[in-house]
């Protein structure tokens, strides 16, 4: 950006800018990203502020999507150039549209909106005593429209890990983790929606050899979703059966159950000047019996407090009492030391705390990236 767009200074703060450019992104039909570029005056540009909103194509490279940024920033930052003697430098081009350009999306999309996703990855690591490999895959569908949308996805994850030990039998640890989801949902209104879910799902960690789970559920948006990239406080409500076949003997003596859970769950999402906020708190439960259940709070503060001076903060906990799955018997050391199985646990925390200072040079316009 910096190299592309010359006609302004780039400065290191927003305090210190006449233009404050505020972008948003959220994912949109067709696996693309809509991105909102808000510019809000400041200082002698004070009260001027207005938006531009770019939909970019899911099949754009890294390098054309800067590209056709850098266009979207040009033509919001037009209007505060015209009020300075930088205008006088300024020359406008057009470039016409192919005739091709006029046929609607609609009439031109063989795909009927439709946009599909293959992946397929791997890695390993090798030392004279131990090595590891993990193989991932995973194939997705999704439509989308304004009425409606649709979200098949299917992933799949394999870790080993192999330890050699002199005299004795080698140390090989196996996770496995497989989902199949599938997701109907309805939009009802500018602020609301509706749906249902199906899940099939194996996983190691949580003692599960194969896990079915439908859910329906119901979301409230306090903001209209056309902003949701800005701000939304979203109460979201999930019921449905659920059916498991375990690995190993749970504690509860289950081999398998079938059982229904609800959760209720409250987000706000917060992307403003000043910074960014987000807080969630969710409850879930199992109706056969209430005492298990669950209560998790999420958390991430991102703001700045005074000119230079940022704040970056976390916390989440968890307060657990809904480990259904956990096995009967002693964990051996290797499921321990390498977290292949779930735990016994009441409660989990985990938190950041950070500030950063910046002062000197307000201007930040060179770019120089060498070593």
């Amino acid at each position: 950006m910096r190299r592309n767009l010359t006609f302004v200074d780039y400065v290191r703060d927003r305090k210190q800018a006449d233009v404050h450019v505020l972008g948003t992104r959220r994912p949109s039909g067709g696996g693309g990203a809509s991105y909102r570029l808000e510019f809000i005056g400041r200082q002698t540009f004070e009260g001027q502020r207005y938006e531009l909103t770019y939909d970019a194509r899911s099949t754009l490279t890294r390098d054309e999507l800067r590209q056709e940024l850098a266009d979207q920033l040009r033509l919001g930052l037009v209007p505060f150039v015209n009020r300075t003697p930088e205008a006088d430098h300024l020359q406008v081009t057009y470039d016409p549209p192919d005739e091709n350009e006029g046929t609607s999306a609609s009439e031109a999309d063989p795909w009927n909106q439709w946009v599909f996703d293959v992946g397929i990855s791997g890695s390993a690591d090798l030392q004279e005593r131990e090595y590891n490999y993990q193989a991932e895959g995973n194939l997705s569908a999704e439509r989308v429209t304004e009425a409606w949308k649709v979200d098949i996805q299917l992933d799949g994850e394999q870790e080993v890990d192999v330890f050699e030990r002199k005299d004795t039998t080698d140390i090989r640890s196996v996770s496995q983790d497989y989902d199949f989801d599938a997701g109907l949902i309805k939009t009802l209104g500018s602020n609301s929606g509706a749906g249902v879910s199906g899940t099939v799902f194996s996983r190691t960690f949580t003692n599960i050899q194969v896990g079915t789970r439908l859910r329906a559920a119901a979301e409230y948006n306090l903001f209209p979703y056309a902003i949701s990239d800005q701000k939304q406080v979203t109460f979201t409500y999930r019921i449905g059966p659920e059916y498991r076949t375990y690995r190993e003997v749970t504690v509860f003596g289950k081999r398998r159950e079938t059982l229904l859970q609800q959760s209720a769950e409250v987000n706000l999402r917060f992307n403003q000047t000043w910074g960014f906020v987000f807080a969630g708190v969710e409850w879930s439960n199992y109706f056969h019996d209430l005492s298990k259940n669950s209560v998790q709070f999420r958390s991430f503060l991102d703001v700045q407090l005074i000119e230079g001076l940022s704040l970056r903060l976390s916390f989440d906990a968890e307060r657990i009492q809904d480990q259904l799955s956990l096995p009967a018997g002693d964990l051996s050391d290797e499921e321990v030391l390498l977290r292949r199985q779930e735990r016994a646990t009441s409660y989990e925390f985990g938190g950041s705390i950070g500030l950063s200072y910046t002062f000197g040079s307000i201007y930040n316009n060179v770019v120089n990236t060498r070593l």
